[in-house]
C-alpha cells in the first residue's frame, strides 16, 4: 500500500511540474546522412554567428558558446519571449544570455535525428547591489527556430516543421456529443418530432 502512494505521489509530482519545465520541441527527423546535416548545422550556425565552443562529430553534439541575447531596460520583456520568466518582486534584471545544445544522431544509414534544446541564464540584481544568474526554462521559441531555419537550408523555403502533438489537456474531448445533439428538440405542432 504504501508504495502504491510512494508511485502516486511521484507521478503526481511529476505530472503537475511539466509545464513548469523547459519545453522543446520534437527532434526533427532528416531523410538525409549524418555528414551533410553535421555541416550544414555548422553552417547554419556560423551564418547566425554563434560561435560553436565544443562539437564532437563521434557523439553528434555541438554546444555554442552563450550569446547575449538582451540586455538593459527591456531584459524583462525579453526574457519572455523566450523562455518562462519567474516572478521576481525585489530585483531587477539585467541581462538574458542562451547558449544551444543540438544533438545530431544516426539512426540508420540515411536518417539523422536533430534535436536542440536551450541553455537561458538571466542576471538579476538585487536592490542591495547584489548579482546572480538565474537560470530560466525554455519556452521552445528559440529550439524551434533553429530547426525551421535548419530545415529551410537543407530542403528549401517551403519548409515547414510537422504540428507538434497535442497533449492531453489541449485534444478535443470525445465524450462530449455534438453541438446539436446537446440542443433539446421542441415538439411542437410546427415541428414535429424526427
Amino acid at each position: 500500500m504504501n508504495r502504491r502512494v510512494a508511485f502516486l505521489g511521484i507521478w503526481l509530482t511529476c505530472f503537475f511540474a511539466a509545464p513548469l519545465n523547459a519545453q522543446t520541441p520534437e527532434p526533427l527527423r532528416l531523410s538525409i546522412p549524418m555528414e551533410p546535416a553535421w555541416k550544414a548545422m555548422l553552417q547554419l550556425l556560423e551564418k547566425r554567428e554563434l560561435p560553436v565552443a565544443q562539437a564532437d562529430r563521434v557523439k553528434g553534439k555541438i554546444l555554442t558558446e552563450f550569446y547575449e541575447y538582451s540586455s538593459g531596460p527591456l531584459t524583462e520583456s525579453h526574457i519572455a519571449k523566450i523562455g518562462i520568466k519567474p516572478k521576481v518582486s525585489d530585483a531587477d534584471w539585467i541581462k538574458v544570455e542562451y547558449q544551444l545544445d543540438i544533438e545530431l544522431q544516426l539512426i540508420e544509414a540515411r536518417v539523422t535525428l536533430a534535436t536542440v534544446a536551450t541553455n537561458i541564464k538571466a542576471l538579476k540584481r538585487d536592490f542591495l547591489g547584489a548579482q546572480t544568474w538565474v537560470n530560466i526554462p525554455s519556452n521552445g521559441t528559440l529550439e524551434t527556430d533553429l530547426l525551421r531555419s535548419f530545415g529551410k537550408d537543407l530542403f528549401g523555403e517551403r519548409f515547414e516543421l510537422p504540428a507538434p502533438k497535442k497533449g492531453y489537456w489541449e485534444r478535443d474531448p470525445k465524450y462530449l456529443p455534438p453541438q446539436d445533439d446537446r440542443i433539446p428538440k421542441v415538439v411542437g405542432p410546427e415541428r414535429p418530432t424526427p
